[in-house]
């Protein structure tokens, strides 16, 4: 594989890969554009290009571009007020509901009230006009907010946000169809759930540096390009760095982004006319933000080197997946089904139940098994271990490969279609498998300790859920104003969550 770096610098993009390394930022592709062409494109095993990622809330841009073709087709206004575009829900009563528009949910100043937690089954719609108002109003990062948007677009349009989409975004840019996951009443949520190819994000990103053009037709109507990409909230403004939030997009000088949670983020860097698109996972999305800010972004201001080429080439090459058999196979019970016991059923839902989706992305996937696995079962060949379990009403059957040679399995959780990578191999005399649901971008890690008519089961996974509860709990205002009682809080938490990944007890019968 031979690297064409044309004029950027492979140095700090080896130096950009090698921070991520670092700060344990697990990349999965990197895409860069200059001057409308890609001149950097590579992807971590088992991602590529063909692969839709999932996006969280860089969804939210892409809801913002939707309102954007509503508002230019006369749909709505920005000064149009939300509780004239939902008369059929009850809202909450207060004063503050005939200075709430559109344009106050396309840059977070709803003024609602709701916690990180939130759940995210039911009708967004409904629990936004219920929710009580702030008494300190002012910029506040909401999910709600940006859905608020989406459903305003599917209801004013009459057709999902991907009907809506398609004829006006997907199909003048090239997009396949995308996946969306949607709430209980069918709208595509419109804080996160989008999933995406990168190429797909960099065309998007690119068309709206372009003004709205591609292939030099209009595509996104150029007024929007122009306002939602521009601070509409500011921020900071200190003479170096001027921060803000446009419509559903950030912007910091002149560099407008989507960002994710757990490490996406696409930029705009007019200075080189460069588009960046990173996707990747991490609890750290400050270094992961400034390792791009800070360190990438300079592989455009200094020339390519052939040293550096094969160091960087070496390293991504070096980088590829380098898995073991699974020699001496434990001795594993199968023509047998696996109950879960009563207390470890009652423990695993403490938080969230176990199954096949990382517990970290549960506030990201509306349709989620409320049980936890159960009824296992196991079949054993010479090259794969087939697991099988049942998450409420769905099967799930995983071939987890033993030859080190990982295996693609399909399977159906809540109506959305799943691809399961998943291979294993034997540690401390534990199975252990290594499951990738490759529609996110988890890694799950299940070890099984098998007995003759038992066994029991200890997942962890990436992101990691302990640090995940952690992060937004610790980030909450009330231990903002009390660092001593967080501090204590914090302490308490972790070792509570620990249980959460004890072994799960399963029994023959």
């Amino acid at each position: 594989m031979g690297i064409e770096m044309k004029k950027l610098s492979s140095e700090w993009i080896y130096k950009y890969y090698k921070g991520l390394e670092e700060h344990n930022i697990e990349n999965h592709g990197l895409i860069i554009m200059q001057n409308g062409e890609t001149v950097f494109e590579e992807y971590a095993e088992p991602y590529s290009k063909d692969m839709p990622h999932t996006l969280f809330s860089v969804t939210k841009s892409i809801v913002s571009t939707a309102a954007g073709f509503a508002i230019d087709e006369g749909l709505f206004t920005l000064d149009s007020k939300i509780i004239d575009l939902f008369p059929e829900y009850t809202p909450c009563e207060s004063d503050q509901w005939d200075s709430l528009t559109v344009r106050s949910v396309l840059t977070m100043q709803s003024n609602k009230e709701f916690t990180f937690l939130q759940d995210m089954r039911g009708n967004y719609t409904e629990m936004f006009m219920k929710a009580p108002f702030r008494k300190k109003g002012g910029f506040l990062y909401s999910n709600n907010d940006a859905h608020v948007v989406a459903a305003l677009v599917q209801k004013a349009s009459g057709m999902s946000l991907i009907d809506y989409l398609t004829p006006r975004l997907f199909e003048p840019l090239g997009i396949d169809t995308p996946f969306w996951e949607t709430n209980s009443i069918g709208e595509c949520i419109g804080g996160t759930g989008g999933h995406f190819k990168l190429r797909d994000l960099a065309k998007i990103c690119q068309c709206y540096a372009d003004g709205g053009k591609y292939n030099g037709k209009q595509v996104i109507p150029e007024f929007w390009t122009r306002e939602a990409t521009k601070i509409q909230v500011l921020f900071k403004d200190d003479g170096k760095t001027k921060e803000g939030y446009g419509y559903l997009f950030w912007i910091k000088n002149d560099v407008f982004s989507m960002t994710g949670m757990f490490g996406q983020l696409i930029s705009y860097i007019p200075q080189h006319n460069a588009v960046v698109v990173t996707m990747n996972c991490c609890i750290d999305e400050g270094n992961n933000s400034r390792l791009a800010e800070e360190v990438l972004v300079k592989a455009f201001s200094e020339e390519s080197d052939p040293q550096w080429d094969k160091k960087l080439e070496a390293y991504l090459e070096s980088r590829k997946l380098k898995l073991q058999c699974c020699n001496n196979i434990p001795k594993i019970p199968t023509n047998k089904t696996f109950y879960i016991t009563r207390f470890s059923d009652i423990r695993a839902k403490l938080m969230f139940p176990q199954g096949l989706i990382n517990r970290s992305l549960t506030c990201s996937f509306a349709k989620r098994p409320k049980e936890n696995m159960n009824e296992l079962s196991f079949e054993l060949n010479e090259s794969t271990l087939v697991m099988k379990w049942k998450e409420e009403e769905d099967k799930i059957i995983i071939n987890c490969a033993l030859d080190g040679n990982p295996q693609l399995s399909e399977c159906e959780i809540k109506g959305y279609q799943y691809k399961i990578w998943s291979y294993g191999f034997i540690k401390d005399g534990k199975f252990v498998a290594v499951i990738k649901p490759l529609n996110t971008l988890s890694t799950q890690y299940f070890t099984f300790d098998f007995k003759e008519n038992q066994v029991k089961i200890s997942c962890t996974g990436t992101p990691s859920f302990i640090e995940f509860i952690k992060k937004n709990a610790g980030g909450a205002d009330f231990f903002k104003a009390h660092p001593k009682i967080k501090a204590f809080s914090m302490s308490f938490l972790e070792k509570f969550l620990s249980s959460t990944e004890k072994p799960v007890k399963f029994i023959a019968r």
